[in-house]
């Protein structure tokens, strides 16, 4: 038996219909070429009628023509796995895949987006406005440090006295990792539409994570900053298509929300001033946000 069976031809095209992992829409079998041009919210694809799956191949072939005057501007990556973004800002188009396989928006169909920290909300836009709220993940990152430390010490101080204890060279094994709460897991992206088609899109992009073995709280920043630069990548490329005369705005936490970092000896502080002047040395932090912080460890 070949590849094909004798199920009638497709309703749409004529072609044929494969033997397994057959397509139908209202009980009607289609071909996997017309069915896989389908790119719709699930819960639309499965009530289509054919009449509906007609209309909407009227679409698919408008929609080509913005594909075929694409001129990509730039590529969001949300990770090997995750969703590409690209973006046409000539045109203000942009599609939810890097190759162009997918529908391709209109800037004018984005209704609005927000983008969160797992529910916390960072940035916000529409044609009202763009907002940015400050985040609390680096503050929430250094209250880490004091526990970090004292794992630090405590390791090296079982290894010293494994290397005294020939009798037990398993002692320090329990002290091997740090299973460290993450400060938050994942950016969550969500935009809505006026679309025919769709109304929301979610996808997000997953956010650093401490190495439990050697955690580090200057590698997590700066995993961190990259992971943010792309995330204000794509706000801007949002920004550029859908709302572009759109002013931005910047939401002020209230200080009670800023938690201050407190330790509870005078080592510890100065090795969590000491932390906080690689981050500016590095360019994490300005010289003024690091002067604000050693002030707030020293209670000046």
């Amino acid at each position: 038996m070949g590849l094909f069976s004798n199920k009638p031809p497709c309703i749409i095209c004529g072609g044929k219909i494969p033997m397994i992992l057959s397509s139908k829409i209202e009980d009607e079998y289609v071909c996997s070429d017309c069915y896989n041009k389908i790119d719709m919210e699930n819960d639309m694809k499965f009530k289509l009628t054919i009449q509906d799956f007609r209309e909407y191949l009227s679409f698919f072939d408008q929609n080509q023509k913005l594909k075929d005057k694409f001129a990509a501007s730039v590529r969001i990556d949300f990770g090997l796995m995750d969703t590409k973004m690209t973006f046409d800002y000539q045109n203000r188009l942009f599609c939810m895949s890097k190759n162009l396989d997918k529908t391709v928006f209109e800037g004018k169909h984005v209704k609005s987006f927000i983008i969160k920290e797992d529910e916390t909300p960072l940035f916000e836009g529409s044609a009202e406005g763009i907002l940015h709220y400050p985040s609390t993940v680096p503050d929430r990152v250094m209250t880490l440090l004091p526990q970090i430390k004292l794992f630090e010490r405590n390791r090296e101080m079982a290894r010293v006295l494994d290397r005294l204890d020939d009798r037990n060279p398993n002692h320090s094994a329990a002290l091997e990792h740090l299973d460290l709460p993450e400060p938050f897991k994942a950016f969550n992206v969500e935009l809505y539409f006026e679309h025919p088609y769709w109304k929301m899109i979610k996808c997000d992009m997953n956010g650093p994570r401490f190495n439990n073995t050697n955690p580090d709280v200057n590698h997590y920043l700066r995993s961190y900053q990259q992971n943010m630069e792309e995330i204000e990548k794509l706000v801007y490329a949002l920004r550029k298509v859908s709302f572009p005369y759109a002013a931005e705005h910047t939401v002020r936490a209230a200080a009670a929300q800023k938690a201050p970092v407190r330790v509870s000896s005078p080592t510890n502080t100065i090795e969590e001033i000491r932390q906080y002047k690689a981050l500016m040395e590095e360019g994490i932090i300005t010289p003024q946000e690091y002067e604000k912080k050693k002030r707030q460890i020293l209670e000046l």
